[in-house]
């Protein structure tokens, strides 16, 4: 399996590199009104994917499908008032072992309104992303690896969220120089089950450069140095969740070279509230070096899901993989293969081709 897989995708990933290895510049789709006080963008992001994944009785499941087909708008209300927002229609066209297709409607990913007070008091109001780390709170667009970690969106289903976000306001602002961070938010969370709303938070700490924009990056590709460290709570009733993750994007000599470099642990406990989320341990790990010059970029992304509960069977994932950064996030060729790991079970492997295009 493992060499009938291997050969397919470096047949399909020779092809693509061949016709899309030329750099091609990228302008800004924006529309501003005459007195230049507000203003429209427009975007998308499409991430295609073909994928191999072992089941398991053996058998192969081959998919050709959207990962992420987005659209995105944003600008300025006035001099102090902007927004976000954007659409998705995740995994589209993929199959299940049943041959069932998810053909999904698009629907709404986030909103929000900001006011903007100062660099130190902005205020969210709208669909927005829960702070809980930093990997389940950076863009989609700007990967390491070929996706965020398997278990930063745990708390999803039973929150009653949309891959993270909940309907809510958030307040957040950056002090002492840029160098501190904070994100506090009072959110809907699972109406259904609880009169209490949710409420979650986060504080960051920048060593050298710091992040001012509601998503954060899974790497600079060279352009900054940073060195942050993180924790965040998501708490509603009886459930809390607690992360802690720490951030190190070095630029390495002249020519856009950077080694790049994540982790992230959250702890979750649904408690009475969320009795589907049992208590656990995640841990999320990863590494990569951008070659500037070449714009090859190896990454390895490994996480496991400790339980406390020793009758559940703990899980893990370890992919292994290679970026090819034809014009930098804006166009990406990712090359990966995993191996999903569940106590007591063989291994499943995963084979994976991505080909991002970006445009904001």
């Amino acid at each position: 399996m493992r060499r009938r897989i291997a050969v397919r995708a470096i047949h399909v990933s020779l092809v693509l590199c061949a016709l899309l290895s030329t750099p091609a510049a990228f302008g800004q789709w924006q529309i501003t009104s005459e007195d230049g006080k507000s203003s429209i963008k427009f975007g998308y992001l499409a991430v295609m994917r073909a994928d191999s994944v072992e089941q398991a009785n053996g058998d192969d499941l081959e998919n050709l499908y959207f990962r992420r087909l987005r659209i995105l708008f944003g600008g300025s209300l006035a001099p102090k008032w902007s927004y976000f927002f954007e659409t998705d229609s995740p995994n589209l066209g993929k199959s299940d072992a049943a041959g069932n297709k998810n053909s999904d409607d698009v629907y709404i990913q986030d909103f929000f309104v900001t006011y903007t007070d100062s660099a130190a008091f902005k205020l969210d109001v709208g669909l927005i992303l829960i702070p809980l780390s930093r990997n389940s709170t950076q863009s989609a667009a700007t990967h390491l690896a070929s996706d965020y970690g398997p278990y930063s969106f745990l708390n999803s289903g039973p929150t009653q969220s949309n891959v993270g976000r909940d309907y809510g306001v958030q307040a957040r602002g950056s002090l002492a120089h840029d160098k501190f961070e904070y994100r506090f938010g009072v959110y809907d969370g699972n109406r259904g089950v609880s009169n209490d709303f949710r409420y979650s938070g986060r504080v960051m700490y920048h060593v050298f450069n710091a992040e001012t924009g509601m998503f954060y990056t899974g790497n600079n590709l060279g352009g900054k140095r940073m060195l942050s460290f993180g924790a965040g709570f998501d708490v509603q009733d009886d459930y809390q969740a607690l992360g802690f993750d720490v951030f190190y994007d070095q630029p390495v000599g002249a020519d856009g070279s950077a080694f790049t470099f994540q982790a992230d642990l959250i702890q979750y406990d649904g408690g009475t509230t969320f009795t589907t989320l049992p208590e656990q341990d995640t841990w999320l790990f990863e590494v990569g070096y951008l070659f500037g010059s070449s714009r090859w970029q190896p990454w390895i992304q490994y996480a496991t899901q400790d339980f406390n509960d020793p009758a559940r069977a703990d899980t893990d994932s370890t992919y292994i993989g290679v970026n090819f950064r034809m014009k930098k996030h804006n166009r990406v060729l990712r090359l990966a293969y995993g191996q999903l790991g569940v106590d007591g079970q063989d291994d499943r492997d995963v084979l994976q081709l991505t080909l991002q295009m970006f445009q904001f």
